[in-house]
């Protein structure tokens, strides 16, 4: 019963527009929300638009918005309203006390589906860290609102305020502790890091966009059976795996990108992420399959975070990946669009599911290694 009833839950979806000459990319990120609260659990009921220059600091929509937003809610009977927009725990917390019903931004509802698929102790502890990171202000300012006694804060010596700074350090303890946790398993890891390299074998690491097929190429290309999702965020933490198939080869499966992914969040993962960042070579999964302005929006994407992440350009591979799902005619011109959009990254299309043109792609990861020759990074 508790399933039926999860998945029958509910939304309302909201954007603030703040570029009032953007007529496409919205509309984009929109779709993509879209899916991400469906994943998350919640059956979407509308969306609601709003173009500002500037966010409303109290609500992030204007106050007659909010007022045309509660109307939708209480018609439409939703659980939650999902907001595209990351919020500040005053406006979520505002939206929360004026709607009457759950408020998410983009980051809350990344959380609820790393909630759904997060199967080992890492990735929960990551997990655990990014909510806290985010939760810990509005938290913060719900008990002061809760305990505080004809003042802007709780009394000075008041039970109120007892409270609020029971909950305020219990909060700071469980960060401390899930930080100190991950501190030490990222040691743990670097010395592992260390051990692969002093093996003699490289690591090539496989990265991309959530769903476009990461998980299924790590397989072909080691014989695994790794869980294989159409729902985003399959796989969380990463696996390494020791491949002779095409030349000796540390292969890695790792957690996939997502657009506008919230710093915060990319701080409470980094270990996970520092197996993209310290590998010797990144294959970059790209769905073809995608239509071309998706296809483009993703590939941006995934160039910004590697970016971030201080992967040079000069360390990729692109995969075009899901030939299979399109004719020759339509897969020369994706080819023509990513190989021009990238160059000079080399790009090989290929299929994972059918298993095509696989040598041709790890062909040329190793004549990347070996342009590169496998140097030693800094921290070691």
């Amino acid at each position: 019963m508790s399933k039926f009833m999860e998945s029958t839950r509910k939304a309302l979806i909201g954007m603030v527009k703040r570029n009032p000459h953007d007529h496409n990319l919205y509309l984009l990120k929109l779709t993509e929300f879209k899916s991400l609260v469906e994943a998350a659990g919640y059956e979407s009921c509308g969306v609601v638009v709003q173009v500002r220059l500037k966010e409303s600091v109290d609500y992030v929509f204007g106050r007659g918005k909010v007022e045309e937003i509660k109307n939708l809610v209480e018609e439409k009977k939703v659980d939650a309203f999902a907001v595209y927009n990351i919020l500040t725990s005053k406006q979520k917390y505002n939206l929360e006390n004026y709607l009457g019903v759950k408020v998410l931004d983009r980051y809350d509802v990344t959380l609820e589906i790393f909630d759904k698929a997060s199967t080992d102790e890492l990735s929960k502890l990551q997990i655990e860290l990014a909510r806290l990171i985010k939760s810990y202000p509005y938290e913060k300012l719900k008990a002061s609102f809760k305990y505080r006694v004809g003042r802007e804060h709780p009394w000075k010596r008041s039970s109120g305020e007892y409270i609020y700074h029971s909950i305020v350090n219990t909060l700071k303890r469980r960060m401390a502790r899930v930080y100190d946790e991950l501190e030490k398993r990222k040691k743990t890891r670097i010395e592992q890091i260390i051990k692969r390299r002093r093996i003699g074998s490289p690591i090539v690491c496989i990265a991309g966009y959530y769903s476009s097929g990461k998980t299924s190429l790590f397989n072909t290309l080691t014989g695994l059976n790794k869980p294989v999702s159409p729902k985003p965020f399959t796989t969380l933490s990463s696996k390494y795996y020791l491949s002779n198939r095409y030349g000796e080869v540390f292969l890695v499966d790792t957690i996939g990108f997502v657009h506008d992914l919230d710093p915060k969040m990319l701080e409470s993962f980094e270990l996970t992420l520092n197996d993209i960042r310290f590998s010797d070579v990144v294959i970059l999964v790209v769905d073809c399959s995608d239509p071309q302005s998706i296809m483009l929006f993703r590939l941006s994407t995934c160039l910004d975070v590697l970016k971030n992440l201080e992967v040079d350009s000069n360390r990729i591979v692109v995969a075009l990946n899901k030939i299979d799902l399109l004719n020759e005619e339509e897969v020369l011109n994706r080819l023509k669009t990513v190989s021009d959009y990238v160059n000079p990254t080399p790009v090989i299309p290929i299929s994972a599911e059918e298993k095509l043109n696989l040598e041709k792609l790890m062909s040329t990861v190793f004549s990347k290694l070996n342009q590169l020759k496998i140097q030693q990074y800094s921290f070691i």
